[in-house]
């Protein structure tokens, strides 16, 4: 039987999912006909949330607890995959913060150091964490294994709303896609990255005159407007699907032309 022919359901790790990019992400994989586990900090309210998909028809998800940070928390993550599962076959590395102060962009010289490694371990260390502990059960896919970053348009060019810390962590995740695509390409894993621009989420609404920062998006965006969740989820979804099976090490920009690299 080949991949395409596996009846069976592919299992997918969408981490970061409470809320945004995240859900959004979880909700279209699972009506792709994708079985999803969505991972917050918080057990009750990702249990929630996968209720809520279920009984809005997006197909089977379970919730599972995870902090990124912790190597024992996502040791104990994939313990539970591994013994519910068996194999994982897509992994999207979501989760994420944006610290901002007052609802501004933190500059240099008034980043403390506690904010930097915060950011830097969500973004860019929690990363790598579940990537290195997902990657046994990744290569027993039957479908060929997937795994896409979510990095951001601060980690490939000026931003005016992106901090020192946070753009770092985002060019981080690109780096690291390159490396990990060159060694588990032999796998038959593939490993990709999406880039967003300013998107329509709850996190960007955190910004301070949101409503001026949407304008000069706009101003700036050759399509005329505003990314919504979906523009980013259906990338996914893409590079998730068998038909993605020849592309590795890419980035892919999600911003509606107003990054031409």
């Amino acid at each position: 039987m080949s991949p395409t022919e596996d009846p069976a359901p592919r299992i997918a790790l969408v981490t970061g999912a409470s809320s945004g990019l995240g859900l959004d992400i979880a909700r279209r994989l699972a009506r792709d006909g994708c079985h999803v586990i969505l991972t917050a900090t918080r057990q009750a309210a990702i249990e929630r949330l996968a209720s809520t998909l279920l009984a809005d028809g997006a197909g089977t998800v379970e919730g599972m607890e995870l902090d990124v940070q912790q190597e024992d928390s996502v040791a104990r993550l994939f313990g539970q995959i591994d013994r519910r599962h068996g194999r994982l076959d897509i992994l999207v590395n979501n989760a994420g913060i944006a610290p901002r102060v007052n609802g501004a962009k933190s500059r240099v010289e008034d980043t403390t150091l506690a904010d930097w490694n915060r950011t830097l371990a969500v973004n860019l260390t929690g990363t790598f964490l579940v990537t290195r502990a997902a990657l046994p059960l990744l290569k027993r896919s039957r479908s060929g294994g997937r795994i896409i970053n979510i990095s951001s348009r601060g980690g490939r060019t000026r931003s005016i709303l992106s901090s020192a810390h946070y753009a770092a962590s985002k060019a981080g995740l690109l780096g690291f896609a390159r490396i990990l695509a060159d060694e588990v390409g032999p796998l038959g894993i593939t490993v990709n990255t999406v880039a967003p621009s300013r998107i329509s989420t709850p996190m960007a609404r955190t910004v301070a005159d949101a409503s001026a920062t949407d304008a000069q998006f706009i101003a700036e965006t050759p399509l005329g407007r505003l990314g919504i969740p979906a523009d980013v989820s259906a990338v996914v979804a893409f590079l998730a699907s068998p038909e993605a099976g020849f592309l590795t090490g890419t980035i892919i920009d999600v911003a509606g032309g107003q990054f031409m690299p």
